[in-house]
């Protein structure tokens, strides 16, 4: 039946517990949840929560949190969080609170999220909190991404400092989704600081981390400490991708500076990253500005060369 699932099959996985019912063999824990497993992959949701509510005490078996949890996925998935919210309380309600733990609540915090219900993800957050369930990074990481979302940056640092009292360690996508909200708001200065603290807290930055305070850089026009950030992620091995020289690119074409550019361009190319239409944009359109027009119908063979369509700016 796992199988099944693996080979995007689990349309066939419920034939083979019928054969094995039929041979008399007992059937258990493992069992059930992959049966529940393959009925999710399937889309057949109403049947796997029929399955965990009525026939798993006819097989002989107790819903564990991997039974619940793996419904609940499958729930919100299809958009249908109330539904597993509804789910959650009726478990609760009937004494089986030791079968919900953290992975089930924060799978009903993020389908609300994704489905635009801030109020009752947030509500869910603070209930299991009173509960007793400990959050875990990922539920804290949730909230504050969502929040950072919403520009309520004071709320998402209030978390924040809740998850540090409650021994819970911040990740490198915790810091992320801070950075990315200072930066949208102008603040790359105070994003540059958690950044900083992110090694003296024994976290590397990931090429997410540099592509968010880059843009932040040059975005405000801080061009000096943009290329300081990007010498640094190359002396810590961390390999440029090609949105990394397209914030590059772009910043110094902003700025008129296309000497530049067409260095970050060269470098680009020298590394084996390969631009995209939006480089090749960016590049054609601020020569064209900068009227040197020959070296933009240059950049526009080239590109037409090595099978990049050109799109309507160019």
């Amino acid at each position: 039946m796992d199988c099944c699932c693996r080979a995007r099959r689990p349309d066939l996985g419920p034939a083979f517990l019928g054969r094995l019912l039929r041979t008399g063999l007992k059937t258990n824990q493992i069992v059930a949840n992959t049966l529940l497993k393959c009925l999710c992959y399937a889309k057949r949701t109403d049947e796997a929560v029929n399955v965990l509510l009525h026939k798993m005490s006819e097989l002989g078996c107790v819903p564990d949190a991997i039974s619940y949890n793996t419904v609940l996925k499958s729930l919100c998935e299809d958009s249908r969080s109330q539904e597993a919210l509804d789910l959650l309380w009726m478990v609760a309600k009937e004494g089986g609170v030791g079968s919900l733990d953290v992975v089930s609540h924060s799978t009903v915090i993020h389908g609300f999220f994704k489905e635009g219900e801030t109020g009752k993800a947030c509500n869910l957050f603070h209930e299991m909190t009173h509960q007793g369930i400990v959050p875990n990074v990922m539920t804290y990481n949730l909230i504050i991404a969502a929040l950072c979302k919403a520009r309520a940056m004071d709320k998402a640092e209030l978390i924040l400092r809740q998850m540090v009292d409650n021994g819970v360690r911040p990740n490198t996508v915790t810091c992320s989704s801070l950075m990315s909200s200072l930066c949208k708001h102008g603040r790359s200065k105070e994003a540059a600081e958690i950044f900083d603290s992110m090694t003296a807290k024994g976290l590397k930055p990931d090429i997410v981390a540099y592509s968010i305070l880059l843009h932040g850089y040059a975005t405000e026009g801080c061009l000096a400490d943009m290329i300081d950030l990007f010498n640094s992620m190359k002396n810590n091995g961390i390999e440029a991708t090609c949105q990394v020289f397209n914030i590059l690119i772009g910043a110094y074409a902003k700025c008129g500076m296309m000497d530049e550019a067409m260095l970050i361009f060269t470098e680009m190319r020298r590394q084996g990253v390969s631009p995209d239409v939006f480089t090749y944009t960016t590049v054609i359109v601020s020569l064209f500005r900068t009227s040197r027009l020959a070296d933009a119908i240059d950049k526009f063979d080239e590109m037409i060369a090595i099978g990049v369509q050109p799109n309507r700016p160019v």
